[in-house]
């Protein structure tokens, strides 16, 4: 036998080969294209709802698969259409090459292919190609956050080579409802291969390119695409150039690089609302790379929009295989005329947005030029009369337009951003002097920058309406801005600003128009790259004036503010002074009514200075400020107010008053609060939101007779102490005063009104509750619990010497309203403040030789709130000498002026005392001639009221208050003349009398007495 025969059989023979034989004959079995054509349909139909139809050529597990005239059918109701056909499948690969670490896709194509997406009845075929999912419950895990990848590692040194082919791709979209009814592509070609060099990782960034060392894509290199589009609104059907040829090939050298494009046309013709519409959009270019001269020319690179050239580049890349490659590219042709645009959009109005375009445009001289170390570049931009606008938006008017800037790049360089330079690939910047018209306003721009010298800009606006960019807020505006500095690090900035017609809106009140001034000297610096670290206000001047020229704001501040975790905003000082008349012309009427009323407090030119400080971190905040205030209005020039506050928790929940003082009149009115608030889960918190543990003071002192303000002069003590924690308010007032005095600066004078009171001393304990909520009226019910003391009398805790004054009727002549007797005051009383209540007790004040008694007096102030305060009292009015309210010389032709009465009163809300204000005067003593002047008053003089009055001794007198009208009652002691003339009840009366009315005549009944 043959040696080699006999060595053959005995090879087979061995269980290795057996073995080898038997899987090479399983995987026969399964991977040959007999069994792949009936098992791959069925397997695909197991698993999904697409049915198969095809036959397999090649298949193969390790060079791949072919498929020959392949149909896939999706289920249901589109079963008979298949929603994806193709001539010719092809997917090749060599898995064997992966053990000489190559990745090989030799040939992946698809040949004369169709894809086809339909809606029928409201459902689409591509819905029907997989079975439903079953629902599973979901299990959500924890997972440990992972940084992103940056890169994929393989481990082993790898390459990949790959080559794809999609010829006669046809795409057909096709619906019964909608807007689009049928939309179809077809002859889409695409060619691309890929070969890389050998990685071991594959980067997810840009990276990955460095790794190609071929490419080529070709797009329909060699036939148009077919389109076609039938919708309600647009139809079209056009065979439309889509020509792209990349090729890049870095394993010659040098390099070879070639791009080209012939993309869409200069007419393409439409039909919108049945009718015509022509329009054009191109993209034309031819980029050629020069092995041997190493260039890269822009032979061709033309983006035109209906036949007209907008943009057209030309130039060249040289020295391209060096480290530096030279650049010189211009736009050497740029003529865009918005006007033949506007056409096109007016004819797809309705496909496209409502728009209105007008104007002409060029970028010509617009270019670059250099190596990669210095490259120059530089943009010029031309305008003439462009006009945009969006529907009914603004419209933007730009009447001209030449900006002519220049700038120098080194992309070579390596260093990293920094304060002074955030951008180290740009050297030099230049703006010529360029200018901007932009609707109706002029902007001009120029400046420079460079590392070395640092940057110097300057901005001018003009007739800029701010009403157009800023809601609420209207005027013309003018500016002057400069930047400069010696790098990005520090910026000054100088800002100039006027804006003419100025008006703000608050709400729906606007105000008048006026004059703003704004001067603005300050400094940005940086820490790191735009990293702002503190902005430094050398000078801030802001100055408001009337239309004629008046002043009526002034403000200057100085400071810093540092904008980093722990903000710190600084300024000292700030100054501002107001004309109040000016100023109450320019406010809208909102704030107008808010300060009219306090005009008179503030003056005429009241100032403010202010130092103040804040400091925010993540925590908490401070406030540490120092105000002092000129209010002419009260003649108040040194007023000085200091603070310290803390504000901590995410929701202000607590505010710790270190320090809140204020000091006035050179010292002598002083005020101190200190304490905390803080949020409580608590209901109804009694201070806004807040719970308080707060201490008050408050005090007027001065060791001799000093002036205060408004014809107020002191001598002595008095102040208020109060202890606030949580509802409770306990304290003291206090007084122990000399002298007191007021003038209303007309003295001497007929209308000189001056008073002094002497010798003012109390003591009167405070404690009240903010959580009261008034349940019954005080003046309701028995009184006894109030007015009642058992027997035990009270020593007085305020007393008053005496009180002295201007007479009430009588210019030029003084009048003692409370007169001292020997050693004891002329007032004195005991009053106690507590449980919301005031009670006065044992008062007593001596006046025109008699005693006025106080008895069941009670205030009730409740809650603080006007309407729910009430007040109850009984007066005591006895020898009383009307007499010295009479002028002298009249005195002693009065018999009698004494006066006994009883004053009982009752007032409830005191939002409107006059109104819910009941009162009943009892006068059961009077002399003859008040008691005529008294039936005068409530009487109409005649014959008949003269004869009783002369015949009838007046018994007593009664009158009352009650909503404003007064009721009155005259009783007469009998005499002869009662047998003749006979009254009712022995008495005469007046009823419903308004108040005014009896004021009125109480007034000219006086007056008899003074002629």
């Amino acid at each position: 036998m043959n040696p080699i025969l006999k060595a053959s059989l005995g090879i087979a023979k061995t269980k290795t080969f057996r073995g080898l034989l038997v899987l090479f004959l399983i995987y026969k079995l399964f991977f040959n294209q007999f069994t792949a054509t009936w098992l791959v349909p069925n397997v695909l139909s197991k698993l999904t709802l697409i049915r198969m139809e095809g036959k397999f050529t090649c298949f193969s597990l390790f060079y791949g698969i072919e498929v020959q005239n392949l149909n896939l059918y999706p289920g249901g109701p589109f079963s008979e259409t298949p929603f994806f056909r193709a001539k010719e499948l092809r997917i090749r690969y060599n898995l064997p090459f992966l053990f000489l670490g190559k990745i090989r896709l030799s040939d992946i194509s698809l040949i004369d292919s169709n894809l086809r997406i339909e809606e029928k009845a409201g459902e689409w075929n591509v819905a029907h190609l997989f079975k439903a999912k079953k629902e599973t419950k979901d299990e959500t895990q924890l997972e440990e956050s992972k940084e992103p990848l940056t890169e994929i590692p393989t481990y082993i040194p790898l390459q990949l080579s790959a080559y794809l082919n999609v010829k006669g791709l046809s795409i057909q979209y096709i619906r019964e409802t909608g807007n689009i009814h049928y939309a179809s592509v077809q002859n889409f070609d695409f060619q691309t291969k890929l070969v890389t060099n050998r990685f071991t990782s594959i980067p997810l960034n840009m990276e990955a390119l460095s790794q190609l060392d071929e490419v080529l894509v070709h797009l329909n290199a060699e036939r148009p695409l077919s389109l076609e589009l039938n919708s309600n609104q647009l139809k079209w059907k056009e065979t439309l150039p889509m020509t792209l040829r990349l090729e890049w090939d870095r394993t010659e050298s040098p390099e070879l690089f070639l791009f080209a494009t012939d993309i869409g046309k200069d007419d393409l013709n439409l039909e919108v609302r049945g009718k015509p519409v022509q329009t054009g959009l191109r993209l034309l270019s031819d980029i050629h790379f020069d092995p041997k001269a190493d260039i890269l020319k822009l032979q061709e690179f033309d983006l035109r929009v209906i036949g007209q050239t907008w943009i057209k580049l030309n130039g060249t890349i040289s020295k391209l295989s060096s480290a530096t490659p030279d650049v010189d590219i211009d736009i050497v042709s740029s003529d865009i005329d918005l006007n033949s645009f506007q056409t096109s959009i007016t004819q797809l109005q309705g496909i496209l947005p409502e728009m209105k375009v007008s104007g002409t445009l060029s970028l010509k001289g617009t270019g670059i030029h250099g190596n990669w170390n210095q490259s120059n570049a530089n943009l010029k931009l031309n305008a003439d009369k462009v006009f945009f606008q969006l529907g009914k938006s603004k419209p933007h008017r730009v009447n001209s337009t030449n900006l002519d800037l220049s700038a120098q790049f080194d992309f070579g360089s390596k260093n990293e951003p920094t304060a002074k330079i955030p951008f180290p690939n740009l050297k030099k910047v230049k703006i010529l002097p360029s200018q901007i018209n932009y609707n109706q306003a002029a902007v001009s721009l120029s400046g420079d920058y460079s590392q070395s010298a640092g940057l110097n800009f300057l901005i001018t606006l003009d007739k800029l309406q701010l009403g157009e960019h800023v809601k609420g807020v209207a005027g013309k505006l003018k500016m002057d801005l400069q930047t400069n500095g010696e790098s990005f690090a520090t910026i000054n900035v100088l800002s100039n600003l006027n804006i003419d017609g100025f008006r703000f809106q608050i709400d729906r009140s606007r105000s008048p128009a006026s004059h703003l001034h704004l001067d603005l000297n300050t400094s940005l610096l940086f820490d790191r790259p735009f990293g702002l670290k503190e902005i430094q206000i050398a000078n801030l001047n802001l100055e408001q004036k009337t239309l004629t020229g008046n002043k009526a704001v002034e403000l200057s501040l100085k400071g810093n503010v540092q904008p980093n975790q722990t903000l710190v905003a600084q300024v000292s000082p700030l100054n501002l002074k107001l004309t109040t008349p000016n100023l109450l012309i320019v406010l809208p009427l909102v704030l107008k009514e808010k300060i009219s009323p306090i005009q008179n407090l503030l003056g005429t030119q009241p100032k403010i200075k202010l130092n103040a400080r804040y400091v925010q971190d993540v925590s908490s905040k401070q406030i540490v400020a120092n105000l002092n205030a000129d209010l002419p209005g009260l003649e108040m020039h040194d007023l000085n107010l200091t603070t310290d506050l803390i504000i901590s928790g995410s929701n202000t929940s607590q505010i710790l008053i270190k320090d809140f003082k204020l000091n006035a009149f050179g010292g002598v009115l002083k005020s101190s609060l200190s304490g905390k608030l803080n949020k409580l889960d608590k209901q109804k918190p009694p201070l806004g939101p807040y719970f308080g543990n707060l201490d008050l003071s408050l005090s007027v002192a001065s060791n001799e007779k000093r002036y205060l303000a408004k014809g107020v002069s002191v001598h002595g003590d008095l102040g208020l102490n109060l202890k606030i924690n949580d509802y409770d308010i306990n304290g003291e007032f206090h007084s122990k005063m000399p002298a007191l005095s007021y003038n209303n600066q007309k003295c001497p004078g007929e209308s000189c009104k001056a008073y002094l009171i002497e010798e003012i001393n109390a003591k009167i304990p405070i404690q009240h509750n903010l959580a009261y909520q008034p349940d019954e009226s005080l003046i309701i019910g028995d009184k006894s619990i109030f007015i009642k003391n058992y027997g035990r009398m009270n020593s007085p805790n305020v007393t008053i010497g005496k009180v002295i004054g201007s007479h009430p009727n009588i210019p030029n002549l003084p009048f003692e309203y409370v007169k001292k007797q020997k050693d004891i005051p002329g007032f004195s009383a005991f009053i106690e403040y507590k449980e919301n209540f005031a009670n006065i007790e044992s008062l007593k004040s001596y006046s025109m030789d008699g005693i006025i008694m106080g008895k069941n007096l009670v205030f009730n102030l409740g809650n603080l709130d006007p309407k729910t305060m009430e007040f109850r009292g009984n007066l005591l009015i006895r020898d009383i000498d009307l007499k010295q309210l009479m002028a002298p010389k009249v005195r002693d032709k009065i018999d009698d002026g004494k006066l006994k009465a009883d004053l009982n009163i009752k007032v409830r809300d005191l939002s409107e005392p006059i109104a819910n204000l009941d009162l009943f005067f009892s006068i059961f003593q009077i002399g003859r001639d008040f008691g005529k002047s008294a039936l005068n008053v409530i009487s109409a003089q005649n014959f008949l009221i003269d004869r009783i009055t002369d015949s009838y001794p007046i018994n007593k007198i009664d009158i009352s208050l009650s909503r404003g009208l007064v009721y009155a009652d005259v009783y007469f002691d009998r005499s002869l003349l009662s047998l003749i003339m006979n009254l009712e009840d022995g008495k005469i009366s007046q009823q419903r009398m308004p108040l005014a009315n009896f004021l009125k005549r109480a007034q000219n009944e006086i007056q008899t007495y003074q002629e």
